[in-house]
């Protein structure tokens, strides 16, 4: 056991031949430091190039029962969902694959991410190594690692959570038959469109959204960072049973580039999400 990353339980021995247990108290450490112990590295980190955050590589740690779950963005904007195994001195990150790339692994087909990640308390930081392991548990684990800070208080919201659902762009986003169509045929939203001027929306089914006495409104992220002048957009009216979700969103750079949705009722004055849509848009 390190003893600057965890605390120390000293095991005391009383004359009388008694033995007494006492917690030594946590070291005093800076504020931008208090997670960085085995048992308290639920937060949000970013990656460190050098001296220079890297916000495309990012990692969101929470606890998952008695151990720890993770989402992690590893530079491009897939969602890669961890489970952590707490070890001696690190914290053990597998991937938990779904879908295809779930058959796929247990076919050997592929192998899915791991990550080591050990608290540095004298650096406020996590050292992290990342690589991959097949369905046998062997590994490939690239020696050279970086380091992880919790992540900075700033103006933009940035995003880490795994999506529910599709959102579309185009003729797809304004049109229901069109967005299902595209499901139809290709089992997924087509993501090209041109720059500038981009519809973005999707159709959801009014009843499951909740109930009518609600209200429904949308935040709206752009390249996995919030968009000040897109948040708590209001929905569309409901259709043939079906809510329209829509904006026109300027994206004037070409390339690929990450929207995403974040959907919410308010009922009695609460507002809940109600999932989370994304795509992958290709602008040209």
């Amino acid at each position: 056991m390190v003893m600057s990353v965890l605390p120390v339980v000293f095991l005391l021995i009383g004359c009388g031949g008694e033995t007494g247990e006492t917690v030594a108290p946590e070291p005093d450490v800076p504020e931008q430091c208090k997670n960085v112990f085995l048992d308290k590295l639920d937060a949000d980190w970013i990656a460190m190039r050098g001296p220079t955050p890297d916000p495309k590589t990012r990692i969101r740690i929470f606890k998952d029962g008695d151990d720890y779950g993770a989402y992690f963005i590893n530079g491009f904007f897939q969602r890669i969902v961890l489970k952590g195994e707490t070890r001696d001195e690190d914290v053990q990150f597998t991937e938990v694959p779904t879908g295809a790339k779930a058959k796929r692994f247990e076919k050997g087909k592929v192998d899915v991410v791991r990550a080591y990640v050990t608290p540095k308390l004298k650096d406020c930081a996590l050292k992290t190594v990342v690589g991959k392991v097949n369905s046998k548990g062997k590994e490939a684990i690239s020696p050279k690692g970086f380091d992880f800070m919790a992540f900075p208080k700033q103006d933009v919201t940035f995003t880490f959570e795994p999506s529910d659902r599709t959102l579309f762009v185009g003729k797809a986003a304004k049109n229901r038959a069109v967005a299902e169509k595209q499901i139809a045929d290709n089992k997924q939203a087509s993501p090209e469109h041109e720059l500038g001027t981009v519809p973005v929306g999707l159709f959801s089914k009014a009843e499951e959204d909740g109930a009518e006495g609600c209200t429904f409104d949308m935040d709206l992220y752009f390249d996995d960072m919030s968009v000040a002048e897109l948040a708590a957009v209001p929905a569309g009216e409901v259709k043939d049973g079906y809510r329209h979700w829509y904006v026109d969103w300027e994206a004037p750079y070409s390339g690929n580039h990450h929207f995403e949705m974040y959907r919410y009722k308010t009922c009695d004055g609460k507002r809940e999400r109600i999932d989370i849509a994304d795509l992958e848009a290709v602008l040209n």
